[in-house]
Formats: C-alpha cells, structure tokens, sequence
C-alpha cells in the first residue's frame, strides 16, 4: 500500500532470514508452477545473493550502510508477497495461451513491483520517488543480465 517505508520495519538478522526464507518458498513454488529455468539451483542462489550484494553497493555508495538490513528485509517481504500473489496467475497462464485478463493482470503486477521497489528504494536512499524507480529499474535489469548470463534463460 505503499504506507510504510523499510524504516518501519525492525533492526536485525530474524526479520531478515525470515523474508529471504518466505522469498525461497514462494519462488520456488513459482518455478514449480511454470516452465522452470534450465538450472533453478542456479537461478535459486542468484536471486538470493544478487539483491543483497547489490544493495549493499548501493547503499555504500550513498553512505546509508546502516540500511542494508532493513532494506534488504523490505525487499525480499515484498518481493515475496507480490511472487504470491502472481502464482494464481501464472498457473491460469500456464495452460497454453494466457487470457487477456489474465496477461493484464500479470502485468499490473509487475508494474506494481517496480512501485514498491522505487518506494522502498526512494525511503532507504532518501530520495525522490522518480530516483528510487531508476535505482529500482537499473537493478531489475542488473540482476536479469546477470542470472540470464550465468544460468542461461529464465
């Protein structure tokens, strides 16, 4: 809902373990769902690595370290709820050409992704929201070459 900022969510590691472990889950599950990715295991351990690296990065190079747990949280809790909730629509679309309901709707969910990673972005940055979605889509696009390149298509 976009109300809350990583800030609000609490300091430490459980906060983290626990999103990044709801964040497997429910990946996983997705894979299940659809085609899977040529190597998962791969793809699986990329997608868990990449967005703590390179937030890490990110939020160095802007001085704000202090940050990085919570913003990492932030991170994987959504990433996990909106991977939820798509799962009802890839399994519609997984039997053969997907609806437009259905396509539209995968697709209003990914652009809400990219919201809520600009917001969570723009929060942990001190930032404008148009910054926060640059850094969001500028480490979406990262993270896509670098998983493709290294275990081939998704």
């Amino acid at each position: 809902m976009l109300r809350l900022g990583p800030q609000d969510l609490p300091a430490g590691s459980s906060p983290l373990v626990m999103a990044m472990l709801l964040y497997l889950l429910v990946t996983v599950v997705a894979m299940s769902v659809g085609q899977p990715p040529e190597q998962p295991a791969a793809v699986m351990l990329l997608a868990l690595i990449l967005p703590l690296a390179l937030a890490r990065i990110v939020l160095t190079v802007r001085r704000l370290p202090q940050r990085w747990p919570q913003t990492v949280t932030a991170l994987f809790g959504t990433s996990a709820i909106l991977t939820a909730i798509s799962l009802p629509l890839a399994a519609a679309g997984g039997n053969g050409e997907p609806q437009l309901f259905t396509a539209m709707a995968s697709l209003a969910v990914f652009v809400w992704s990219f919201a809520v990673s600009a917001h969570i972005w723009r929060h942990a940055l001190d930032t404008s929201y148009a910054a926060g979605l640059a850094v969001a889509v500028v480490l979406f696009a990262i993270t896509l070459f670098i998983i493709t390149t290294l275990a081939g298509p998704l």
